[in-house]
């Protein structure tokens, strides 16, 4: 349970190959926007089964995470299109502390 974890500053989720779809990605956005304290966090969804509804609510945590000063996130081989990329990416611009993006779709 993510929200238990609220002063950790750096986070790294690994995903790749796995059966984590949209239900997973979603939780895990509820459970990060609790996080007002990370500065750094890494996602790795390659080759998952996470498409818009996932990306839309991780896009859509950013928003509560103000002192994020960088983000890894990978999305390769993901059934994610426009909704969830622009989620992502409206979001983006709030961060203020931001210093370093890598956004690999």
């Amino acid at each position: 349970n993510l929200q238990k974890l609220e002063q950790v500053q750096h986070i790294i989720l690994r995903f790749e190959g796995t059966e984590v779809g949209d239900v997973g990605a979603v939780a895990i956005g509820h459970g990060l926007q609790t996080l007002a304290q990370l500065q750094k966090l890494r996602l790795d969804f390659t080759c998952t089964q996470v498409g818009n509804d996932g990306a839309v609510a991780i896009g859509n945590s950013l928003q509560n995470l103000k002192l994020l000063q960088k983000i890894f996130f990978d999305w390769q081989g993901t059934q994610i299109g426009d909704a969830g990329a622009v989620a992502i990416g409206n979001n983006l611009q709030n961060l203020k502390q931001l210093q370093q993006i890598t956004l690999n779709f």
